[in-house]
């Protein structure tokens, strides 16, 4: 899995400008008047969200560089958002058209009449959901330096948006907990591209190399470039490692920052932990996923729109600050195929 503690939120040129200046406009909303009065000279706008209703400190449009900090880190550990597509939203609620069908070829004699076809469209709706965090940590956390508050924030807050984010585009069952997405072990069920292990293969350690290339071979062709496995840390283990100490296709290396960058049979892999991470059956269950996410699913969300509240009234008696995060944004896998055509994405299904 990866190494949590090595993931930097900020990175490049300037990092650390950057943090600092985070750093003291979360100080600045708790109350900081120094915080306060770097903020102001330096232009950095502590603006009140619309429709945001939050406490005297709190209820404030976060600054693109905490954004863009949080984004980072989202697609860095978050499996589904680094395969998807993502979208930007303006609006609340947003239609996108989807292409179903498409002109045909056809051979015709001379002066013959040409067959007309038609691009056939449907619509992608896609409807602005409130994703939301609350933590809360010791008074003292925000007397430490700046550019360190700011890399601790900003982590625990992208952790926990990823980590949804991964259990509704792959876990997601349509009801109320989810607000209503479902996720792709939800909408694959019964179609083409869950494909079946072989009979009794239902751990992570029975998984054979025919189940594998049988898990290729059930998305589309057309998905094939772009495409990436979906794994925990235990089917990565247990699988994927097992089976190249037989026959190879493993490469793996520790990439800077301590993530682990992996490919398999050609193909990345991307870890989740919200993927089945346990030693034990999973018969009926998905193991594993393959293909292409950025043709199967979307991520709609508000751009420049995290918005952060923190309070000291609440916790005052533990002496504690709690932090709020909320964005909006939606996530629909919206093309799988049917029972009879492949779609882009596929899943390994364990069998009794």
């Amino acid at each position: 899995m990866l190494n949590r503690s090595h993931v930097k939120a900020f990175t490049g040129p300037g990092a650390d400008e950057r943090a600092e200046k985070v750093g003291h406009y979360l100080k600045a909303m708790a109350g900081n008047d120094a915080s306060r009065k770097f903020c102001v000279d330096r232009g950095i706008g502590l603006i009140r969200a619309t429709n945001e209703s939050g406490n005297t400190a709190g209820g404030f449009l976060a600054p693109q560089d905490f954004d863009a900090a949080i984004i980072a880190i989202r697609e860095t550990v978050g499996a589904f958002r680094q395969g998807a597509e993502t979208r930007p939203s303006g609006s609340d609620n947003q239609v996108r058209p989807r292409r179903v069908g498409g002109v045909t070829a056809n051979f015709v004699r001379e002066g013959g009449t040409i067959p007309e076809s038609q691009l056939q469209f449907d619509a992608v709706e896609t409807t602005q959901k409130k994703l939301a965090v609350l933590c809360r940590g010791s008074s003292e956390l925000f007397e430490d330096s700046a550019a360190d508050l700011a890399e601790f924030i900003t982590t625990e807050i992208a952790y926990g948006f990823a980590a949804t984010e991964d259990d509704c585009g792959f876990n997601a069952d349509g009801s109320s907990a989810f607000s209503g997405i479902s996720g792709l072990g939800t909408k694959l069920v019964g179609l083409k591209s869950a494909v079946a292990a072989a009979s009794g293969h239902n751990t992570f350690v029975t998984i054979d190399i025919n189940d594998v290339t049988n898990l290729m071979a059930g998305i589309l062709a057309t998905a094939i470039p772009g495409a990436a496995w979906y794994v925990s840390a235990s089917a990565y283990a247990l699988c994927f490692c097992r089976l190249a100490a037989n026959s190879g296709g493993l490469v793996a290396r520790q990439r800077a920052d301590g993530t682990i960058s992996a490919n398999y049979l050609g193909f990345p892999v991307n870890f989740s932990g919200k993927l089945p991470d346990v030693p034990s059956g999973l018969a009926g269950k998905p193991m594993l996923f393959f293909g292409n996410l950025a043709m199967s699913s979307v991520i709609v969300e508000r751009q420049q729109q995290t918005v952060i509240a923190i309070s000291r009234d609440r916790a005052l008696d533990a002496d504690q600050v709690l932090i709020r995060g909320v964005r909006r944004e939606d996530i629909v896998n919206h093309d799988v195929g049917d029972a009879n055509t492949r779609g882009p994405i596929a899943m390994l299904v364990g069998t009794t």
